[in-house]
């Protein structure tokens, strides 16, 4: 099974969620680099993959914080120097990708987005 239908199998998209719905990603700092090409500081695509033991890597869904009237930086909290990345749920899905809600009990955005470096390659 490839990835794509592995991810589908696994963690259904939800279509509920809008394609415009904001994604965000928590960056830790490890994963910056300078990139003499652009000149500027980037994430690297490891930021952006599946854990090394299979978990699927954590989103938040923006519109849900907003509607709770939760400030964005609640999911920073305990991450300090980490950066934020945000993409929408149709950048995701637009590479056969799955957006699957899996709210927690300490955060109700909680999404998983499983991916892989084929997918964030070209989005760096």
């Amino acid at each position: 099974m490839g990835i794509t239908e592995d991810c589908a199998k696994n963690f259904p998209n939800d279509p509920t969620i809008a394609h415009g719905v904001a994604l965000l990603r928590r960056v830790p700092p490890k994963h910056f680099y300078f990139d003499d090409n652009l000149g500027r500081w980037r994430p690297s695509s490891a930021a952006f993959e599946d854990d090394e033991d299979g978990d699927p890597m954590s989103v938040y869904r923006q519109d849900l914080i907003e509607a709770e009237g939760g400030p964005i930086r609640r999911i920073m909290v305990g991450h300090e120097g980490y950066a934020l990345a945000s993409l929408t749920a149709g950048q995701v899905r637009s590479k056969d990708q799955t957006v699957h809600p899996d709210p927690l009990p300490e955060e109700s955005s909680h999404t998983l987005g499983p991916k892989s470096f084929v997918f964030w390659k070209d989005r760096l």
